[in-house]
């Protein structure tokens, strides 16, 4: 009787220890292994170089971190949406963007609903990306050079609805040369509206459009520009340097330079305001994962850049994070901060 009551309490010990060990395997799979398994990536619509180089990551992590990362499509503002919302684990935004979605002001609105009424609280910054250009556009024969000399003249200036990148910052870059929609109209001129990039490159083609807002890599050629340039050539309207300082106080935004020969059409190096693609993580996302997808990025930047976009090559820590302490942004993610500053980037 004694030998059978020290086994069952051998037994009842060895089954307390096997529960408490299993209790701690699964709790670090909960705050680590789990989130290593499955992640939700939105980007970009299919085709664009947002949606290409979140590809290239999800290839990426397949083989460097064994993750499996759906990549799904978005835009700067839905993705900080879903992002905050819980719903995506990264996503794709644009850096002029992050002062709305950091001090809350809207910037979108969309039937009832107001982007961003509210400042973010759930989205952290994970790191700095390509860039994209914002140019008004004109036909090669128009009278007008420069922004500046749009001011009073009755232009059919064509742009896109609200929630378009395309259409916030070159609005900005109007209003910092003293023109706004309203100040267009009152001259006897017009604003129109259209969905798709090409479509406002159409009607410039066909000279249906006096100017229009347009977005394009530095350093590849549009295939819309290319196409428009079988019909006539255009010219990038010039940006005067005080409108530039106004608008990079504001936001964080890069002076590019669109380089000479980029497309026929462009005649001289032309400098140019340009947004930078942030990455943006979960806040709740652990550190340590954080750290492992930066450090598979910088590991395979080569992948990066000959899957997702040319301008990933030859980039370093310090390219990744070249926005850091610039103006409003979301915050920098711990785990990035920490790594960055291991790698002496920051």
């Amino acid at each position: 009787m004694k030998n059978t009551k020290i086994l069952f309490l051998l037994i009842g010990i060895f089954a307390l220890t096997c529960i408490l060990a299993g209790c701690g395997d699964g709790k670090q799979a909960g705050n680590s292994s789990s989130q290593l398994q499955n992640l939700k990536f939105v980007s970009g619509p299919t085709g664009t170089t947002w949606y290409s180089q979140a590809s290239a990551f999800a290839g990426i992590a397949s083989k460097e971190l064994g993750l499996t990362v759906d990549v799904l499509t978005g835009s700067a503002i839905s993705n900080v949406i879903q992002l905050e919302n819980g719903k995506a684990d990264l996503g794709l935004t644009f850096s002029s963007y992050l002062p709305a979605m950091t001090e809350g002001k809207v910037v979108a609105k969309i039937g009832e609903e107001e982007y961003f009424k509210e400042p973010v609280k759930n989205v952290r910054t994970l790191c700095n990306a390509t860039t994209a250009a914002y140019v008004l556009l004109v036909s090669a024969s128009s009278p007008y050079q420069t922004v500046s000399d749009l001011k009073d003249k009755p232009i059919k200036y064509v742009t896109y609805p609200v929630g378009f990148t395309g259409r916030y910052v070159p609005e900005k870059i109007l209003e910092a040369h003293g023109i706004t929609y309203e100040s267009i109209k009152a001259a006897g001129g017009k604003v129109d509206f259209v969905g798709k990039y090409q479509e406002a490159i159409d009607l410039l083609a066909k000279g249906q459009a006096d100017v229009v807002a347009y977005t394009m890599a530095v350093n590849a050629q549009a295939a819309a520009l290319a196409e428009l340039e079988s019909q006539k050539e255009f010219r990038i309207l010039k940006l005067d340097e005080e409108a530039i300082n106004k608008i990079t106080s504001e936001l964080p935004l890069i002076v590019a330079i669109v380089p000479k020969g980029l497309h026929k059409s462009i005649k001289e190096d032309t400098k140019v305001l340009a947004d930078v693609t942030t990455w943006v993580v979960r806040a709740d996302m652990p550190d340590e994962t954080v750290a492992k997808i930066l450090e598979a990025i910088l590991k395979n930047m080569d992948t990066m850049a000959q899957v997702g976009n040319s301008e990933f090559k030859g980039f370093t820590a310090k390219d990744l994070i070249r926005l850091y302490g610039k103006g409003s942004q979301i915050p920098l993610h711990p785990g990035a901060e920490k790594f960055f500053k291991e790698k002496g980037a920051i």
